[in-house]
């Protein structure tokens, strides 16, 4: 029996409402769960062997995970919130920017391809002597960070306005 390899990007989306992140990662860097208890059995610490760092995105109304049983030494949380508020709330609770990351919901796919990238970089240093493995993740990491800069130009201009400069 062959081991089963958890994707290092897991989203917990019990809402159902970001289906469209399969469209955009692939299946072997992303997962998405709607159900908790499957997700939660997927990042269980006797899979997470072969995973050097875990990227675990919960909604607010799951922070709970973070202070159970289950917190991973190898992982990194993404707390996604509605509202300001709660924004500051979970900031008050979760104080270690290194390990938990709070934003807004409308942030999400910011910091999935942050993620991403950083996962491509990793793996490019890792496979620096395999020319075609380090080509084909230096590659998605350019990919990845193409779209993020669009992302964030896109945001941008919605911000500030069009500036003369980039006309």
């Amino acid at each position: 029996m062959t081991a089963i390899n958890p994707s290092l990007l897991v989203l917990l989306d019990l809402q159902d409402e970001h289906q469209q992140f399969e469209r955009i990662f692939d299946s072997q860097l992303f997962c998405r769960f709607t159900n908790q208890i499957q997700c939660l059995e997927h990042v269980s610490p006797h899979r997470l062997t072969n995973i050097r760092l875990l990227h675990f995105f919960i909604p607010k109304s799951e922070h709970v995970v973070i202070g159970a049983d289950i917190v991973f030494l190898k992982t990194i949380y993404y707390i996604y919130c509605m509202d300001q508020t709660s924004i500051n709330q979970m900031r008050q609770q979760y104080d270690f920017p290194m390990f938990v990351k709070i934003f807004n919901v409308k942030s999400l796919l910011t910091y999935l391809r942050q993620a991403a990238i950083a996962y491509f970089v990793e793996q490019a240093e890792r496979t620096k002597h395999e020319p075609d493995e380090h080509d084909v993740a230096l590659q998605a990491a350019a990919e990845l960070s193409e779209a993020l800069a669009n992302e964030l130009r896109e945001h941008m201009n919605n911000k500030i306005g069009v500036q003369p400069s980039d006309l």
